[in-house]
């Protein structure tokens, strides 16, 4: 079962750091839940962008207003056996114990209903109930004593999880182990869904889940196309401290969600690969009405006014407008439960900033 079918390639992703800015005059409504922590079955409910005169920029989109839904979790089948991405064959008999390293494998475990499980996670995982897990990695480095310290009976990353020869350690040691693809496109998640829900023996679960998943990214691809005003809508990388300023496009993982919200990604309009670097002939002749940007990156180069100064792009109808949306890095790059709200929200985002150009 697919949720969408679209072209795409894969990229080296965006990590998290959740950035308050405060937003004067936009009022964010979502649903919300007294206990993020709670298990209790829940939905996801897109957040509301009320048009106002003049928005205060940046626009901003919070993984905090978008909760998790979760499934009642079914009786669990062991042992399974499965597939990992790395053509590895895996056995699980235990899931009492898990260690998650990626933030969007995380959603998809806690909202099959195991967050009671979870006991270890990479640093790059930053969802907010998990902040007391202890950590297993340095950045994206998995230290394999540190995992093991945890003695975990499952662990689950994707290809991009490393080094190698940690894996290798882990996998010596007796561990399951099991790699999911990555997913950049809509067309993945319910490949990842699923394989996940077998893994962990509940595939009642993630047949429920997978269905929820799916009618909320229909119904918001549905809503997406009632008004579509096609801006052209630029996805920029930026690490200031690094010196990193990439321009996306095609396979970016941001030009999927562009698109599904009635945008034009014009990287991908351009031709470009995924990360192009930001140059000022590349933005000017990108000529976008609105910029998106990771809220850890737009932190780095010192807010919006350090956004707007950078090279060519003060030249931009975006600039002059000051039209940009700073967006969580695991809300964007999640491609799970909760995408099809953040494609609503994107939709709402750019029809406020569109509306209030005029």
């Amino acid at each position: 079962m697919k949720i969408i079918k679209d072209s795409g390639a894969k990229q080296a992703g965006a990590h998290s750091l959740f950035v308050l800015i405060t937003v004067a005059s936009l009022a964010i409504t979502a649903s919300a839940c007294a206990d993020r922590n709670s298990t209790s079955s829940t939905s996801t409910s897109a957040s509301k962008v009320d048009l106002s005169p003049e928005p205060v920029r940046p626009l901003v989109i919070a993984a905090a207003d978008f909760e998790l839904p979760i499934i009642a979790k079914s009786q669990s089948e062991l042992p399974v056996t499965v597939k990992s991405a790395d053509d590895q064959t895996v056995t699980i008999t235990d899931t009492s114990r898990i260690i998650v390293l990626n933030d969007a494998i995380a959603e998809i475990v806690i909202s099959l209903g195991f967050l009671k499980n979870i006991i270890g996670r990479d640093a790059t995982t930053t969802l907010e109930m998990l902040k007391p897990i202890p950590k297993v990695s340095s950045g994206h480095d998995v230290s394999a004593e540190s995992v093991l310290a945890l003695s975990p009976t499952l662990v689950i990353g994707d290809t991009r999880s490393g080094p190698p020869e940690a894996m290798q350690q882990l996998r010596g040691a007796g561990l399951a182990i099991l790699l999911t693809p990555e997913v950049w496109q809509l067309s993945e998640i319910a490949p990842r869904i699923t394989l996940l829900a077998e893994a962990l023996g509940v595939a009642a679960s993630g047949k429920k889940l997978l269905e929820e998943t799916q009618a909320k990214i229909d119904q918001a691809l549905n809503q997406a196309t009632v008004n579509k005003i096609n801006p052209r809508v630029a996805f920029l990388y930026v690490r200031g401290t690094a010196s990193v300023f990439l321009l996306g496009g095609e396979g970016s993982g941001a030009d999927e969600m562009i698109r599904a919200a009635g945008g034009i990604d014009v990287g991908t309009d351009l031709g470009l690969a995924s990360f192009t670097p930001l140059t000022t002939e590349a933005i000017v002749k990108a000529n976008p009405d609105i910029i998106i940007v990771l809220t850890l990156g737009l932190k780095s180069v010192g807010g919006i006014d350090g956004l707007l100064a950078l090279p060519g792009i003060a030249q931009t109808p975006a600039a002059k407008t000051r039209a940009v949306i700073a967006v969580d890095d695991e809300l964007l790059f999640s491609f799970g439960p909760r995408t099809g709200s953040l494609i609503v929200y994107l939709a709402q985002s750019f029809d406020t900033l569109m509306t209030a150009n005029k």
